[in-house]
């Protein structure tokens, strides 16, 4: 066995210890395929992906769902820096992942220039680690990479494969949450009007909270990345998605206490803090937190401090008549005609529990606050980001994390020209999808903050593409629709496996959209 080979064997054991039953690439042969090989002879499955970044894509949102950390063998050169935009995702959005690549072995590059880079340098502002795999305790190092990947934040490290390299230093691993922290009741007891604001850490994971999350009568908004994290279908004091934009801002100036459980800076808009109540930071490690000017930031177990918080805060108070997006949102959404927000509500009327993957554009302010779902595995969106073409990759990995489940993929025209060999992979593997495709034939996020003298249509417009006969050539059953009736005509058939529903709408329904979503 050549000296590839036992690395990639005992590459692969880490990973089969690790817990990794699938992995995801676009290999570029040599060491790529015995490391596949490797894997496959470990039970480990490889699923075969168009493009590097959305293999990452997927990988981080399967890792996630599924309980593991994402895995994807890339090729050296163009394969590694065509994943950076899916390393930078996994990232920012907290998803965990581990990239391994083929690179021009350290035996050779004094000779060879070809596709020669300095790989891990080029991933490592983007990842929480990066090195060499190498000959010296090849799998403790690959295994302790792949528990880095998955320590809060969840994020993405890379490794170039590289046998003839003794290879880095395995990575230290996180402290753990501090378990003595205590939270310091006297910070909130006064409290009349208190608002909750829960964040990309809080998931299932955390018992106690999720306990009293369910009992907390104040009004509770949450980020992106923590959608689900209360009942969105019945939790009396949820009140919508919290962003950081204008339109947050009745609610939030009425309150005389901010309690941000959880919450990334990584998620909000860009912007000021211009609230002047009390804010209290409930983390479970040290992060960032000067986006909020906080007056107090307590650090420790997440789960009991959060709850023990929320059990200390008042009697409700009068909130259910403010002003929020949300409500605003189901106002407009009252119409006889096909637009962003009649899409969101009537497929979410056939199909109300499947779990939902969102491309960024427009359409991700109507999904976002008028989708309720129970649970934060049901929600799949780049926000740490922010990137297009997260959305159909993202629905591959939760549809392989839950086969037998229906997933809607919301996603618009420019996001999905972004990934669209994707589509092959969906009707390949026969998985369970839905796509709405929200096609208006432009960046339509973009033209909305469009003025004079910014390049015109010609800057932000396409010309209208048939997205249903595409994927009916990629053996996907695909329909155009233009009113609300045929959109649940076509949600209500009973399909198995992929099905693309080209929703031809008009931009102009979007500036009413943005104004209540943002302000």
């Amino acid at each position: 066995m050549s000296d590839t080979s036992q690395a990639a064997h005992k590459w692969a054991r880490a990973l089969a210890t690790s817990g990794i039953t699938r992995i995801f690439g676009v290999p570029g042969g040599g060491p790529n395929l015995m490391m596949v090989g490797a894997a496959a002879e470990l039970g480990i499955e490889f699923t075969l992906m168009h493009a590097e970044t959305p293999a990452c894509i997927t990988a981080g949102v399967y890792g996630r769902a599924t309980g593991t950390c994402g895995v994807v063998i890339v090729t050296r050169g163009p394969g590694l820096t065509s994943a950076v935009n899916g390393i930078a995702s996994a990232t920012l959005d907290r998803l965990p992942l581990a990239v391994f690549s083929d690179t021009v072995a350290f035996d050779q590059a004094d000779r060879i220039a070809h596709q020669r880079l300095d790989q891990p340098g080029v991933t490592s502002s983007i990842t929480k680690w990066s090195g060499v795999l190498g000959n010296t305790d090849t799998e403790e190092c690959a295994g302790a990479a792949i528990t880095l990947a998955m320590a809060q934040p969840l994020g993405a490290v890379h490794l170039d494969f590289d046998p003839s390299h003794p290879g880095t230093d395995t990575p230290a691993q996180p402290a753990s949450d501090d378990a003595g922290t205590v939270f310091p009741p006297e910070l909130i007891s006064s409290a009349q009007r208190p608002v909750i604001i829960v964040g990309t850490r809080v998931d299932t994971s955390y018992p106690e909270l999720a306990q009293a999350l369910s009992r907390c009568q104040a009004p509770i908004l949450t980020t992106y990345h923590a959608k689900g994290s209360v009942d969105e279908t019945a939790h009396p004091s949820f009140v919508g998605m919290f962003t950081g934009v204008a339109a947050d801002h009745a609610l939030l100036e009425s309150a005389d206490l901010i309690v941000c459980i959880g919450v990334d800076t990584v998620e909000p808009m860009p912007g000021d803090w211009p609230h002047g109540s009390k804010t209290v930071l409930i983390n479970p490690e040290a992060m960032e937190t000067s986006y909020f000017a906080a007056d107090t930031v307590v650090t420790g177990s997440l789960d009991r401090l959060g709850a023990q918080t929320l059990d200390v805060l008042a009697a409700p108070w009068d909130w259910d008549s403010i002003s929020t997006p949300r409500k605003d949102l189901q106002e407009l959404a009252e119409t006889d005609c096909l637009t962003p927000l009649t899409a969101v509500v009537d497929s979410n009327a056939v199909l109300p529990d499947a779990a939902i993957c969102i491309d960024a554009g427009a359409h991700m302010l109507a999904v976002m606050q008028l989708w309720p779902i129970d649970a934060p595995a049901k929600c799949a969106i780049s926000n740490g980001l922010a990137t297009m073409g997260f959305a159909l990759p993202a629905a591959i990995g939760l549809a392989l994390a839950h086969p037998s489940e229906r997933i809607v993929c919301h996603v618009g025209d420019g996001g999905l020209m972004m990934c669209l060999g994707e589509l092959e992979t969906i009707a390949r593997l026969g998985l369970n999808v839905t796509l709405l495709v929200y096609n208006d034939s432009s960046l339509s996020l973009i033209k909305l903050k469009q003025r004079d003298n910014q390049g015109g249509d010609n800057a932000v417009d396409y010309s209208t593409v048939d997205f249903a006969a595409i994927a009916a050539a990629m053996g996907i059953a695909s329909s155009v629709v233009s009113t609300r009736e045929d959109l649940r005509s076509q949600l209500a058939l009973d399909h198995d496996g992929p099905v693309l529903i080209d929703m031809r709408l008009d931009y102009r329904d979007y500036p009413p959209i943005m104004r209540a979503a943002r302000g």
